[in-house]
């Protein structure tokens, strides 16, 4: 268990990736054409990612379904934080 102040090893691997898992997320979930092949790889690349990382947690560890959904809203805050309204 980490000590008192220290961010929970999920936290930290969310804060390293969170930057380029939203890209994917971006990708995939607001593709103009749901056909394209690069939305289908972002969207391969994200769920292998997420994959990866839950196989990673420790016991006990949320479910799937939930950790998934907690890195997509932590994805969609990232994405709403660093939109820019462009200054043209």
């Amino acid at each position: 268990m980490p000590e008192a102040g220290e961010p929970a090893p999920l936290e930290q691997w969310v804060a390293d990736q969170i930057p380029r898992l939203a890209t994917l997320y971006d990708r995939f979930a607001n593709a103009l054409d749901p056909f394209d092949a690069g939305r289908d790889a972002a969207e391969q690349a994200f769920s292998g990612e997420l994959a990866t990382a839950f196989d990673g947690l420790n016991a006990p560890k949320p479910s799937y379904r939930d950790f998934r959904r907690q890195v997509i809203t932590l994805c969609k805050k990232y994405l709403r934080a660093s939109d820019r309204p462009s200054s043209t």
